[in-house]
């Protein structure tokens, strides 16, 4: 009985294993750390049984010995990276909390605490996972642009590549290639969210206390980073597609004013978009425009230009590239475009704090989303903008 649920219990290790190392974002850390603490535990109490019962056989023990009790050994935050603390269950709970306004015990508030410099009241790793697959979900361009999280400005070297190597003869000198090098500053501008909530937040069990905080933050917070993706004006907040390029002949081009987008249009678009930045492009627009111009407009063939899918709306394109459906792009335009171009970097990652003064008279909570971010498109030739001629 004892070798069946031993390989019982390394079998389930190793699926534990497989789902930590598949780096799927739906895996629950958590449950996983928790059952294997468990198991762990039973493997432990599984070989004491054993021993007892093979002393029992060899003659060499009490049949009824005294079971010791076992100390926990208590983990030493003070050591821990502030990756591995943010990571821990103990630190998790401490944090939302410390949110909800709950007592933390002594695991809670050593874990919180003890690594104040490090860590302070960083959001947890779980947690702030929740709340960038929220911004992934909830923004239509976050998932495809290039987004980094390093402290303080950020300062990026960015090259077209176009003559990233060259060749030549044996012993003789190379030549500096031709590229086109841009320097990307990024700064911080703050993006704040205010949610007010009833105090049945503090009641909540932390799972769904958790689950609701960082999915109704994430998903405000996405509403502004996308609107400033395509349209920020760089003053107090990041610089967006539409505004921070110099668009000219060589990027753009036009349909008449009043008139409508027309096939020869996206082909002078992609025209005009350099064969590189071709295998990551996309074209992106708003609804009106897809559905209310572009889905009209057919070749010399009469076949449409646009494919679509209900079952599968992922699925649509136009001359076979991806549609990105953007509400925030105008009316009048659309976006064609390797997003991987366009970069934003969190030089503060998003926090969560909470306010209870506030909400005083109403019993209302106010949690607030903070994050200090800054974004900016980085080669002009990297995107291409069909929009109406001016009158």
């Amino acid at each position: 009985m004892f070798e069946k649920r031993l390989k019982e219990i390394q079998k389930r290790k190793l699926e534990i294993r497989g789902l930590l190392e598949s780096g799927d974002t739906a895996v629950k850390l958590d449950e996983l750390e928790t059952e294997l603490r468990n198991l762990d535990s039973e493997v432990k109490d599984i070989e004491r049984r054993k021993a007892i019962a093979d002393g029992i056989n060899a003659g060499n023990i009490d049949a009824n010995p005294i079971v010791q009790p076992v100390i926990p050994q208590q983990r030493n935050f003070g050591e821990m990276e502030k990756d591995t603390l943010l990571a821990t269950p103990e630190y998790r709970s401490a944090y939302l909390k410390r949110l909800q306004g709950k007592d933390l015990n002594e695991v809670e508030q050593r874990a919180l605490t003890t690594s104040v410099g490090s860590a302070g009241a960083a959001v947890p790793t779980t947690t702030m996972n929740m709340i960038i697959d929220k911004l992934r979900q909830t923004s239509a361009l976050f998932d495809k642009i290039n987004v980094s999280y390093m402290p303080g400005n950020l300062s990026l070297v960015i090259s077209n590549a176009k003559n990233a190597a060259s060749w030549k003869t044996e012993g003789a000198d190379g030549t500096p290639a031709d590229d086109t090098v841009v320097t990307v500053n990024l700064a911080g501008y703050e993006l704040i969210k205010l949610v007010e909530i009833s105090a049945a937040a503090d009641a909540m069990a932390i799972d769904a206390f958790e689950t609701y905080i960082a999915g109704e933050i994430g998903r405000q917070l996405s509403i502004a980073i996308e609107n400033a993706i395509v349209n920020g004006s760089g003053s107090g907040e990041p610089t967006g597609i539409l505004g921070g390029i110099t668009w000219d002949t060589t990027n753009s081009t036009t349909w008449v004013n009043g008139g409508a987008v027309g096939y020869d249009n996206f082909m002078d678009a992609l025209a005009l978009l350099p064969t590189m930045y071709h295998n990551n492009a996309v074209f992106v627009m708003n609804r009106k425009m897809l559905f209310g111009g572009v889905r009209k407009i057919k070749d010399d063939t009469k076949q449409p230009i646009f494919t679509y899918n209900a079952q599968d709306k992922a699925a649509m394109t136009i001359l076979g590239y991806p549609i990105i459906l953007d509400d925030y792009v105008p009316d009048d335009t659309i976006v064609l475009g390797d997003m991987n171009y366009y970069y934003m970097n969190f030089s503060k990652s998003p926090e969560i704090d909470s306010d209870r003064s506030a909400g005083f008279r109403s019993g209302k909570i106010t949690y607030r989303g903070l994050a200090v971010a800054d974004g900016k498109p980085a080669l002009d030739e990297a995107f291409v903008k069909i929009n109406e001629a001016v009158a």
